[in-house]
């Protein structure tokens, strides 16, 4: 399990119970919707395939964005990007 935050210009994991961080900067979220989804997907799988320890499995994520409580991650195809990089969708 983990958090998956979302900002115009970079994403950061936090993988729990084990609290590792990893940030990348990212170029496909643009005015919250996600303007590539296989580069997200991509994006996505290669930093928790960084943070993971070798023995922990990652299945769920918690997304959140910069945007507030307001925001509709259904319509900024997050949800899809995650499941297309193979994990699902916690919140």
């Amino acid at each position: 399990m983990g958090d998956l935050f979302v900002t115009d210009t970079a994403i950061m994991v936090k993988l729990l119970p084990s609290r590792k961080v990893g940030t990348k900067p990212i170029r496909w979220f643009n005015n919250g919707t996600v303007t590539n989804a296989r580069s997200a997907a991509k994006d996505i799988s290669a930093l928790i395939g960084k943070v993971r320890r070798k023995s922990s499995v990652v299945r769920g994520l918690t997304v959140m964005t910069d945007r507030g409580l307001r925001f509709d991650l259904s319509e900024s195809g997050l949800p899809e990007a995650v499941e297309k990089a193979g994990f699902d969708v916690l919140n």
